[in-house]
């Protein structure tokens, strides 16, 4: 109650303050106005205009700061890249995709452990043992965007993953509770089916850049098979089906225009989790577009991606990562 009373006093002490001074500055006329109405009655006894010839500027030297050296520093800031630049964007019911081929390098291990036995068993080696990686593989793939609304869309993208090998490995395993010895020749095969579907959120559009944030469903489905080159071992057969959430962001920018084709500036990022798994993908590229009808352009990108994966639990685990270039071409339409 005393802190509320002293509140209301406070508060009123201010109004009356307030009311004072402008009753003070109403009643007490200014110097300004008495001096205006005595020009007002004064005679006009002006002098003529004289010119008066500027004096000659002094000129100064001022040393440079140590922080004006680094201002040419700022032009390397991608932000600042192409600020007068057009960015092609797709307007609500259009539709952006096209194929990519990605030329990774594979690497990997998995574990498969059957039954109930306490002794795990060992780690297979995609490259050591299986001999799959041992160069660039070819990975294609299509990515399609649906613009709904002007800051909503939706995507999908497929990639599909098939290698085999026949091996002799130098090393021996065991896969499945099956052992492979030293120097025995190894027939294996490697599936994988990727399939992403979910909504894109713009957070900013801007005349040169785009900034959003997606969020995805993802099945994935990976089959190994590991079994004798000269047919002395039944191949085993391991399939695994996964359905995880993957959230990620998305900028675009546009770095120059040229008689109205675009250079642009496009990188990716995004994380997937659930089901005892983790994994990320990340990507960057330079994204060229020209336009062949109003509204309507054509593309050719090419940049870097790299993906790691990784399921791991008591009894199984899977862990891949692919790196390398990728080129996509498609269309805006």
């Amino acid at each position: 109650m005393l802190r509320r009373c002293l509140n209301y006093l406070c508060i009123l002490t201010v109004l009356l303050v307030v009311g004072v001074a402008g009753a003070f500055a109403q009643s007490v006329p200014g110097a300004l106005d008495s001096y205006a109405a005595a020009s007002l009655d004064a005679s006009p006894n002006f002098k003529a205009i004289s010119k008066v010839k500027p004096s000659e500027p002094v000129a100064t030297k001022v040393r440079p700061g140590i922080m004006s050296r680094f201002e040419g520093l700022s032009t390397l800031n991608p932000m600042r890249w192409g600020e007068e630049s057009i960015l092609p964007a797709p307007a609500p019911g259009q539709f952006l995709a096209g194929p990519r081929v990605w030329f990774g390098r594979v690497s990997g291990e998995a574990r498969r452990t059957i039954g109930a036995t306490a002794i795990h068993d060992s780690a297979v080696n995609f490259r050591d043992h299986l001999g799959i990686g041992q160069s660039a593989s070819t990975i294609w793939g299509v990515d399609v965007q649906y613009q709904l609304r002007p800051r909503f869309g939706l995507r999908y993208s497929f990639t599909p993953i098939k290698m085999e090998s026949r091996y002799t490995t130098p090393a021996s395993f065991t896969f499945a509770n099956q052992l492979f010895a030293a120097g025995s020749q190894v027939q294996s095969k490697w599936e994988r089916y990727e399939h992403r579907a979910g909504v894109t959120f713009n957070l900013s559009n801007s005349t040169s850049s785009r900034a959003s944030v997606f969020a995805e469903w993802m099945y994935l489905q990976d089959k190994l098979s590991i079994g004798s080159g000269v047919g002395a071992i039944t191949p085993l057969v391991w399939d695994d089906v996964r359905n995880l959430a993957v959230v990620g962001v998305e900028f675009d920018k546009c770095l120059k225009n040229f008689r109205g084709n675009s250079l642009n500036l496009s990188c990716k990022a995004d994380v997937m989790f659930l089901n005892d798994s983790f994994g990320f993908d990340a990507e960057t590229a330079l994204n060229y577009m020209i336009p062949i009808r109003t509204g309507r352009f054509g593309f050719v990108k090419g940049g870097y991606k790299y993906s790691y994966f990784q399921k791991e639990n008591d009894r199984d685990m899977f862990n891949t990562a692919i790196g390398g270039p990728f080129v996509q071409v498609g269309f805006l339409f």
